[in-house]
C-alpha cells in the first residue's frame, strides 16, 4: 500500500545528495515535511549510464566521477512521479537550469533513454 501511495505522488522537492552509487543512481537526504527529512534512491530519468561492474566498469567509474563532480555539494531539484522496479523514484534531476542527463550525455558518459 505505501508503494502504491508514493507512486502516485508527483513532486518537485530540492535535495541534498548524500552518496553517489553509479553516474545514473545518487542517494538524497529530502525534506518532506516540516523539520522531517526522507532518504531516498534516485534513478536519472533520461540517460542510461555504463555499470561501475564488469566489462564497462572503466567507463563507469568515469561516468560516476564526472556525476560526482556535477552533483557536488549543493542542492539539486528533483521532479518526479514514478518509482521503477526496484523502488528508487525516477526524477529529472536539475542543477542551475541544465539536467545530469543533459551533462552526462554531452560529456560522453551516457546514451538518450
Amino acid at each position: 500500500m505505501r508503494r502504491l501511495l508514493l507512486a502516485l505522488v508527483c513532486f518537485t522537492v530540492t535535495a541534498s545528495v548524500l552518496r553517489v552509487i553509479d553516474a545514473d543512481t545518487f542517494v538524497v537526504s529530502a525534506p518532506i515535511w516540516h523539520g522531517m527529512t526522507a532518504t531516498e534512491t534516485v534513478r536519472v530519468l533520461g540517460v542510461n549510464a555504463p555499470e561501475v561492474t564488469g566489462p564497462t566498469a572503466a567507463a563507469g567509474l568515469a561516468a560516476k566521477a564526472f556525476a560526482t563532480e556535477w552533483l557536488g555539494t549543493s542542492p539539486v531539484t528533483l521532479a518526479t512521479c514514478k518509482r521503477d522496479a526496484f523502488g528508487r523514484a525516477l526524477a529529472v534531476v536539475t542543477k542551475n537550469g541544465e539536467t545530469l542527463a543533459d551533462a552526462l550525455i554531452r560529456a560522453g558518459h551516457g546514451v538518450r533513454r
